[in-house]
Order: C-alpha cells, then sequence, then structure tokens
C-alpha cells in the first residue's frame, strides 16, 4: 500500500461523531432563538432561551447536542436543552479529574551505591 493510500484512509471524514446534527431539530431554524445578539437584555434573553429549550424537549438527539457541548466546553448558545449558564453549573458540579503525577525515576550513578546499602570496600591488591 503507497504512502498516499494510507494517507487518504486516515483523512476519511469522521461522520459517525457528527451523524446526529442530521436528525436535529433545529437543523433548519435560524440560529437567533439559540444564539443571543449583543443588544440583548435579560427579558430577552431568558423568553429566546424558553423557547429554544421547549424545541430541545421534543428533539430526538437531545442528550447528544448536550454531551456534545459539553465535551468541546462549548460556551455560548443553548445546545441539547442546556444554556450557557446552565453548562456552567453543570461543569462547575462536576469533579475535575485530576491526573497522578507520574513516579519520577532516580537514576543512580553506576559510581555510588543504591540508597540504603552501605559501599563494600575492596581490598586493593596492593
Amino acid at each position: 500500500m503507497s504512502s498516499l493510500t494510507l494517507l487518504i484512509k486516515q483523512l476519511q471524514p469522521r461522520t459517525d461523531l457528527w451523524d446526529w446534527q442530521r436528525e436535529a431539530l433545529c437543523r433548519n431554524l435560524d440560529t437567533d432563538v439559540f444564539f443571543s445578539c449583543e443588544d440583548e437584555d435579560r427579558g430577552a434573553r431568558i423568553r429566546r432561551e424558553r423557547v429554544a429549550k421547549q424545541l430541545c424537549d421534543a428533539c430526538p438527539v437531545r442528550r447528544d447536542c448536550r454531551d456534545h457541548a459539553l465535551s468541546v466546553g462549548e460556551r455560548y448558545g443553548v445546545w441539547g436543552g442546556t444554556s450557557e449558564a446552565d453548562r456552567r453549573c453543570i461543569d462547575a458540579a462536576q469533579p475535575v479529574a485530576r491526573q497522578p503525577k507520574p513516579k519520577r525515576l532516580l537514576k543512580i550513578s553506576p559510581r555510588h551505591p543504591a540508597p540504603g546499602r552501605t559501599p563494600r570496600t575492596v581490598p586493593s591488591c596492593a
């Protein structure tokens, strides 16, 4: 197999990650329902988010949409029935998984004895 063939196989689209979007009810709707405009006041935002969440409630891919927004850290708009504030609360409630620090391997010089052992004296042949 040539390197070009391998490269083409690697560059194939990963539609399995995005197929859920084809089934979304919002697919052909105006994005103004889901994303705020610059001069939107608090009351208008609440009403817009309420309408967007009602649409999301009936959507067959709501969970996939919400999971996507949480996994990529989507900061704006209504995704999967969650607003920007909802997702911030969800993120804050989930504990951050901390990775344990890797253990440092001690490198011991061949000239020095291993820790915890007393050096042996070798009698000289003089």
